[in-house]
């Protein structure tokens, strides 16, 4: 399952940026999954709450995951 370590890596990435720029809460974060990769999207959505709960600024954050064909794994999208 290299869910867990692809989602960790992202949070902790979202987090940095977050922490860069003075952000002190993440409502949500967009995983773009493209169709051709190996990853599947429920484990992702199953394995959010274990990645962040390190992170207080992602505590309440929600995940959006976006289905792209033919792509790998793309962050798109941080609300804050």
């Amino acid at each position: 399952m290299h869910e867990l370590g692809v989602l960790s890596r992202a949070v902790s990435k979202v987090n940095g940026i977050a922490e860069q720029n003075g952000i002190e809460r993440i409502k949500f974060m967009t995983l773009e999954v493209g169709t051709e990769s190996t990853f599947v999207p429920v484990f992702f959505e199953k394995l959010f709450p274990l990645a962040k709960e390190s992170y207080p600024r992602l505590r309440d954050a929600e995940l959006k995951i976006a289905l792209a064909p033919g792509k790998g794994l793309i962050i798109k999208e941080i609300g804050y």
